[in-house]
């Protein structure tokens, strides 16, 4: 039985997707596990990314979709094809989002710390992932973590000060020590329908890789 690793936020354009296909590429190339992302955002960004991949000649991989309250039952299934199964929910609260709590071993949520719109949502994240830990029939193992991304070099400081904020209440889902700078090679990897492990040149591309390969230990991915 392979792990499970949700991406949500209750805000759009975080940078779910973006993350999503980079960690999912990653784990493919660096680490050679089985790869199956899930789709539970109706927007169309993963399989324009999908169609990019086949087109540039890349290695594919395996995205499925689900929506609504049966997305745990989706994740169960694809848990037995596959290493790991990274569920990419909707930009806000959502039956998607909370169907995939119950079953899900890790949560990450991303937030930009400088952003006060996104570290507003934390509150109504943590709701959530408390009531998947805690109801009836619950998750209790789930591992949430709030991943700081997007961190410009002169906006350190935010990220420090919401760090503080949430290891102050243990209520609060935690961060993670690992934050994603402001790099753009991430997305350009993305607009070629790679990932950042699958391109050879690009300026911070060592940083970017470093960076996710440090988070997904932190989280216990691999």
């Amino acid at each position: 039985m392979g792990k499970s690793l949700v991406v949500g936020s209750n805000k759009g354009g975080v940078g779910k997707t973006t993350t999503v296909v980079n960690l999912a590429v990653m784990l493919s190339v660096l680490y050679k596990i089985r790869v199956i992302i899930l789709k539970t955002d109706k927007n169309p960004e993963l399989m324009d990314w999908k169609e990019k991949r086949i087109a540039a000649g890349l290695t594919p991989i395996p995205i499925h979709e689900a929506y609504g309250r049966d997305v745990n039952k989706e994740i169960k299934r694809l848990q037995k094809m596959a290493d790991v199964v990274i569920a990419d929910c909707p930009g806000h609260d959502s039956a998607e989002f909370r169907s995939a709590l119950t079953v899900a071993d890790i949560l990450v949520t991303l937030v930009k710390p400088s952003s006060r719109f996104e570290t507003g949502t934390l509150s109504e994240v943590t709701e959530a992932v408390r009531t998947a830990q805690l109801q009836a029939n619950g998750n209790p193992s789930l591992k949430p973590w709030v991943l700081m991304t997007r961190v410009k070099p002169n906006k350190v400081t935010d990220a420090i000060e919401l760090e503080k904020e949430l290891k102050s209440n243990e209520i609060w889902i935690q961060p993670l020590k690992t934050r994603l700078s402001d790099l753009d090679v991430y997305e350009g990897a993305c607009n070629l329908g790679a990932g950042v492990h699958e391109i050879s040149r690009a300026a911070s591309l060592n940083k970017a890789k470093a960076l996710l390969e440090l988070m997904v230990k932190e989280i216990d991915l691999v």
